[in-house]
């Protein structure tokens, strides 16, 4: 799982620094031939690097290269990608469980694309939940991990058994009409006690780690007690799966959950979609890159959704860092110079900047977002 922590302090790496984005899926075969097809890619790309450079800049650049592309041919990365940052002074290696796009650059360290995926992939929970107790997993970036185990601590020992009959096998009770009701309902009190106790747990949990939406699976008879005990903020975000996958390997598990994942993303992103540009009155929500865009910068915006795809460049003052569409080379505002560069590029950050909610929105969603200039948001 990513650490948070670690990516916020990759600013700070000293630069000159080789960024390498690389599509290593173990799944492409291209990816399995020697040498690997992105040993091959990377090769071409770092000759387009040394045009212009320094001869001691060169060099160090064909350090860091000679670097990776020694590490990779001695460990081949088995996620589906994987970023490093190599420099005199780091090295910094994060596997990447999601499609990942081939670049390669060198200077300061470039955290564009790595902060559009996250930003591009929601943290989830799954709970699952049976008579023998819970787990809780986080679910993130195509990774999923356990964070929490609780086994349910039931002890008959000192209820009444008057009612038991005789054993019809040695070592076996049976308990026999009322008596097997009132059995239940005494066991059914303690799960009820003890889910109870982990549905507070569960919303700490989730709002600790922003999980949205969370799954919660087990037998249907017992997953309707737990979902009783959640509170009514933990529920609206919850999905039930009726079914207990405790049983599935971890291979088949993974591969449930990401189906689920992706089915919910499906119905939320269209319902999210229809509702902006239902609200397009440009007094609830924008639309487009411009409107949008000032609307971040001016405080105006509380969440924001843009199409996966999108590809529009824009311009953003080297001083004041303002950003916008206009041709101009120089900022109106304060005279500082203003370079080109892609809205992916810069998206991320300026959403963190302004703690504005960033919803990243593709397949039939992200066709009917990009009609509308591929952008928009909510304003307060």
């Amino acid at each position: 799982m990513i650490d948070a922590k670690l990516v916020q302090s990759l600013p700070q790496i000293t630069p000159p620094v080789l960024t390498a984005y690389l599509e290593t899926n173990p799944a492409d075969s291209r990816n399995l031939r020697h040498p690997a097809r992105y040993l091959i890619w990377l090769k071409s790309q770092a000759k387009g690097l040394e045009e212009g450079l320094q001869k001691n800049e060169l060099k160090a650049l064909r350090e860091q290269v000679h670097r990776l592309e020694e590490y990779l041919t001695e460990n081949p990365p088995q996620a589906r990608g994987v970023v490093f940052f190599a420099g005199p002074e780091v090295w910094q290696s994060i596997p990447l469980h999601v499609d990942t796009e081939d670049e390669l650059s060198w200077g300061l360290p470039s955290l564009s694309q790595l902060l559009w995926l996250m930003e591009e992939h929601r943290p989830c929970g799954v709970v699952l939940a049976d008579r023998s107790g819970a787990r809780l997993f986080q679910y993130w970036m195509g990774e999923i991990t356990q964070q929490h185990k609780e086994r349910t601590k039931v002890d008959t020992s000192e209820w009444r058994r008057k009612d038991l009959m005789p054993p019809s096998q040695p070592g076996v009770e049976n308990i026999r009409g009322s008596h097997r009701d009132a059995f239940d309902r005494r066991m059914e009190a303690q799960y009820v006690r003890f889910y109870a106790a982990e549905a507070e747990h569960i919303r700490e949990w989730a709002d600790r780690m922003s999980l949205n939406p969370i799954f919660l699976a087990g037998p249907p008879k017992l997953l309707e007690l737990v979902w009783a005990e959640l509170p009514k903020s933990v529920q609206s975000r919850t999905v039930l799966i009726r079914e207990d996958l405790e049983h599935l390997s971890q291979a088949d598990f993974h591969a449930r959950v990401e189906s689920e994942v992706q089915r919910w993303e499906r119905d939320y992103e269209d319902d999210l979609v229809d509702r902006l540009l239902g609200n397009a009155d440009g007094v609830h929500t924008v639309l487009g890159v411009d409107d949008t865009l000032a609307g971040l910068q001016e405080g105006l915006t509380r969440d924001a959704v843009v199409e996966h795809g999108i590809a529009e460049q824009v311009r953003q003052c080297t001083e004041c860092g303002w950003i916008d569409r206009t041709p101009d080379a120089i900022c109106r505002a304060c005279g500082g110079a203003r370079l080109v560069t892609g809205l992916r590029a810069v998206l991320p950050q300026l959403a963190r900047r302004y703690k504005v909610p960033l919803e990243v929105v593709a397949e039939e969603a992200g066709a009917k977002l990009r009609k509308a200039g591929g952008i928009g948001a909510w304003l307060k």
